[in-house]
């Protein structure tokens, strides 16, 4: 027995502590709502949605500069760069993180999102100091926000809020694009 706890112990040190999650992502922009199913790992994340009928996923590889998009109607998918206008527009977190290396950020305290506890803290423009671009909230738990508000959007902030947040564990394929697909690049803007 003593034998099975130390070995318990050691392997909560040795083996990483993930929270992949499941949620409902709340996403307002340019004054539209949607709602995206998010599905987080360590390694990556995807986005669900139906818009005007038609299903979509949006695939994010951490460390990847490409982000994919599935049309699974379709059987297509488009890969683009992760700091084009048009996916950072779709992906409310890549876009936080294109401006992260442009800015400084400040703890503001902490606060609870939907019963998480997280850090928030405020994302200021490194040129002009004055200028906040973000707010986050961010988990030491999950490694995806849970919340964030993008205040340079251009018309109103954008917000960005995770609901109904349950444990999920990714299939071996969940980020990769399904066999059959037509692969494209995305135009870029």
């Amino acid at each position: 027995m003593k034998k099975l706890f130390v070995l318990f112990a050691v392997s909560l040190f040795v083996l990483p502590m993930t929270a992949q999650f499941k949620a409902k992502m709340h996403f307002t922009s340019m004054g539209q709502e949607r709602v995206f199913t998010v599905y987080s790992s360590d390694a990556a994340y995807r986005y669900e949605f139906t818009e005007n009928g038609m299903d979509g996923v949006i695939i994010v590889k951490k460390g990847s500069p490409d982000v994919i998009i599935l049309m699974p109607q379709q059987k297509m998918a488009m890969k683009g760069s992760a700091s084009d206008p048009m996916s950072m527009g779709n992906d409310p977190v890549a876009s936080y993180q294109y401006y992260l290396d442009q800015g400084v950020l400040k703890d503001e305290g902490k606060e609870t999102v939907n019963g998480v506890a997280c850090n928030r803290a405020a994302l200021y423009n490194k040129e002009n100091p004055s200028q906040k671009m973000y707010t986050i909230w961010l988990s030491e738990k999950y490694t995806f926000p849970m919340k964030l508000i993008n205040h340079i959007e251009g018309s109103g902030d954008a917000t960005m809020e995770l609901k109904d947040l349950e444990p999920w564990t990714p299939e071996s394929k969940s980020f990769e694009i399904p066999e059959g697909y037509q692969v494209m690049s995305m135009p870029k803007m």
